[in-house]
């Protein structure tokens, strides 16, 4: 039933029509209908789904580090690097990849911020690898901060040290999760030679996960009340981009994300900190891929449309609400797993066979 208020406006719906007002006009549209799709359209649907949900598992893992000080144009920028990535795959097809399968080199160089980029502020380009036991090395030249920094910064702001720092942080998008592997930091001062040095991420990598390096360069200014070097960056400077990225050099078991993140939660309980590895909330790529296998392995006569729900997509509400559910299961595991370690222990059972059962999320 359509209704006209007080303002002549009409407001609600006349069989197939659909009245609503718009900056003081009145709208007349045809109602919204379910169309059905094709499966190339299914497919290129959910895989856009997919690569918006990967762009964003990214960004929140590394917003910790950027903060709030990106452009505007960053959620573009990531979400398009993400699709030349997966759309450069040359081993699958659409509907049968994802960022694992990808040309990753799209992702290296990546700027979160292109107000002053990270490669515009520091002029040596770090090299960065795997060495022959799998962990990521990055090598860096001699550096003279005059010479090799390049601040915006004049006047009133005087520069007193620099801070560069490198993350590497793995991510498994199969098992669903991602972890901070280690970060470093090297701090200098506005003048006098840095010696050439290599950093070593010494940490282990999980298995079957896709490695991404992070670059990033504070400017610090002495505060003269608490005689600490505080950081001068902001959304007009802040140098932080995607240096390297590598592909997974091995394949995890089924189960392994849910295993790992259940005992990282207990090491992080019991130490009082952070846990290192964060469930990816609300990615649903899993799914889509799933059912466009199914499809394909159905006969053409039987298959059958895809739901809304197994469709890749999730508002930020149900986005948090479904990770406060995993964080719920997860301790809910974890207290059943300290039960059944006093009841092992009293009957002298081996505990080392607690935790390789799995939690269904």
């Amino acid at each position: 039933m359509a209704v006209i208020d007080s303002k002549g406006g009409i407001h609600g719906t006349a069989g197939s029509v659909v009245y609503r007002s718009y900056r003081g006009m009145n709208i007349v549209q045809g109602r919204p209908r379910r169309f059905k799709q094709t499966q190339a359209s299914q497919e290129a649907a959910g895989e856009f789904g997919l690569i918006s949900q990967a762009s964003k598992v990214i960004r929140e893992a590394f917003r910790p580090f950027y903060h709030h000080f990106h452009d505007g144009g960053m959620v573009n920028r990531m979400t398009a690097a993400v699709s030349r990535s997966i759309r450069g795959s040359r081993s699958r097809e659409r509907g049968d990849r994802d960022l694992h399968d990808g040309e990753l080199s799209f992702l290296e160089g990546l700027e979160f911020n292109e107000n002053f980029k990270f490669s515009q502020a520091l002029q040596i380009r770090p090299q960065v690898r795997r060495n022959e036991k799998g962990q990521v090395t990055i090598s860096l030249p001699e550096i003279d901060p005059r010479r090799d920094f390049v601040p915006p910064f004049k006047g009133h702001y005087r520069v007193t040290g620099y801070r560069l720092s490198f993350v590497l942080v793995a991510f498994n998008f199969r098992e669903e999760f991602y972890e901070y592997i280690g970060e470093k930091k090297i701090c200098m001062e506005s003048s006098g030679l840095n010696a050439a040095r290599q950093l070593v991420f010494e940490q282990e990598v999980p298995k079957g996960c896709m490695l991404l390096v992070l670059g990033m360069l504070e400017c610090m200014a002495a505060n003269i009340y608490t005689y600490e070097q505080e950081p001068l960056n902001s959304k007009d400077f802040n140098p932080v981009s995607l240096i390297a990225a590598f592909q997974s050099e091995d394949e995890a078991e089924e189960g392994y994300g849910e295993s790992r993140a259940i005992q990282h939660h207990e090491e992080a309980t019991a130490s009082g900190v952070a846990p290192r590895i964060q469930i990816m909330a609300g990615y649903r790529g899993n799914g889509f891929l799933s059912s466009m296998r199914k499809q394909r392995a159905a006969p053409a006569g039987q298959r059958k449309f895809i739901e809304a729900e197994e469709s890749p997509g999730l508002s930020d509400l149900e986005r948090r609400q479904l990770q406060q559910e995993k964080e719920q299961i997860v301790k809910e595991k974890l207290r059943q797993i300290r039960e059944q370690s006093a009841i092992a222990a009293r009957e002298a059972i081996d505990t080392s066979k607690l935790m390789g059962k799995r939690v269904k999320f």
